[in-house]
Parts: C-alpha cells; structure tokens; sequence
C-alpha cells in the first residue's frame, strides 16, 4: 500500500524523462562543493560546455574507433570492465566506478533490480530500461572518465578550473567535479543514443534500495526546475 506523501516509481519515472538536460546539470550543481564559488551565469555557461564537450568525445570516439556499442568501444579502448555483485559504502549503494588507469567495475543487482521494478511497475517503457540498455549506459558514463584520464590537458571538463585562493601571487586552482559528472551524461546519452537524460539512472538504481531518498533526489530535480521556470518568468 502507497503510503501517503510517497510518489510511485512510474510517476517519478514518466515526469523525470521530460526534464532538460539544462536543469540536470543545474541539479548537478547543487550537489557541488564549490558551488558558492561559481556565479549562477558561470554555472548555466559551464553546464553548455561540459554538455557540448560530452557530445563531442563521444562522436569522437566513435568516429574513430567506427562503433557506437558501448561494449565494443570498451574493448577498442582496451578498457577491463568488471561485473559484480553490489558493493556498499557506509549506507550508500556504489552502482559503478572508474578505477585508473584501465577498470571500469558495474555493480550488477542495482540493475537488475531497476529492470525488474520497472516491469511491475510500468511495463509500457520496459524498452527504454532493458538490463543491457542500462549496462551500455553506465560503461558509456565511466568509459567517459577513462577518456578525461586520456586527454585530460585538451578536455574541457579537465581545462576549465577555478581559483580557490590567491596570496601574494600564489594561485591554488582546482577542477569541477560536476562538470565531470555533466560530461560524462552527456557523452553517454550521444554514445548511446538515448531521447532522455542518463541522470534519471540516479533515481532509478537507488529506487530499490531506499526508496525515500529517491524521492527526494525526484523533489530535488522539481525543485531546480520550478526554480528555473521563476527565473525565466523574471526575465520575460
């Protein structure tokens, strides 16, 4: 039984495939450390160009290594990817990771958990959420933060840094994390083709394991887009 003030998986899922990919990176941004430290202007500048650099690697990469599979590419790359289980840390379930200079490791049960909620839950868009389909989405993700390691003194998601401190003609720069998170959507949702944004991954993987904080990841995402529609009103 729906226990009230909860949302459904379905409900959450149908709203969240029609989010911009624009207010993604917004809600991104509101995770980031060092948010206080980039203007609201800088934030919706960089957010275009970590997409657009996402995109751009992942045509890249598929021109030149002639395929645009997930797994193919991986092995083009000489990427080792690795299936497990499912691995906790402290209360939160890790889904995949990057582990330099060649690893990627996917954790296996968040999937097939997700493609099993989604069959009961809404068996209409179970084409948009197979286990592969899934799969290929978040080895396109970490494949992205293999090609950073790469190129790192070329991509933007590396290049564009900010000052944290100046004393006496001493900088200290640091990178944006988020922007590396952006990118990375970015260049699996062109690698793979897909009408919506990978970010939707976030509620849906951890939907099965603490339901409660899904939602609130959902009411996170509507609360930076109805504080987008305010801004965009103010201006008009």
């Amino acid at each position: 039984m729906q226990e009230q003030g909860q949302i459904t998986l379905r409900d959450m899922v149908h709203h969240l495939l029609q989010v911009e990919d624009e207010t993604w990176g917004r809600y991104a941004f509101s995770r980031e450390l060092l948010k206080k430290r980039i203007q609201p202007g800088q934030q919706t500048e960089m957010i275009a160009n970590a997409i657009a650099c996402g995109r751009a690697y992942a045509r890249r990469m598929i021109r030149e290594h002639g395929t645009r599979d997930a797994s193919e590419l991986a092995g083009k790359l000489k990427l080792k990817v690795e299936f497990r289980e499912v691995s906790m840390t402290g209360k939160r379930v890790l889904f995949a990771s990057y582990a330099p200079p060649d690893q990627i490791i996917i954790m296996k049960e968040p999937v097939e958990q997700a493609v099993r909620l989604i069959a009961e839950e809404d068996p209409g868009i179970v084409e948009l959420f197979t286990q592969t389909g899934i799969i290929n989405t978040i080895l396109g993700h970490e494949m992205f933060h293999f090609v950073e390691e790469q190129l790192e003194q070329e991509i933007y998601t590396r290049t564009e840094k900010i000052c944290l401190w100046n004393f006496l003609g001493w900088k200290n720069y640091s990178t944006i994390r988020t922007l590396s998170e952006i990118g990375a959507m970015a260049f699996t949702q062109e690698l793979n083709g897909l009408e919506y944004s990978p970010f939707i991954l976030d509620v849906l993987l951890y939907y099965g394991y603490d339901a409660a904080s899904a939602q609130k990841i959902f009411r996170d995402v509507l609360e930076v887009s109805s504080g987008r529609c305010r801004e965009t009103e103010d201006y008009e």
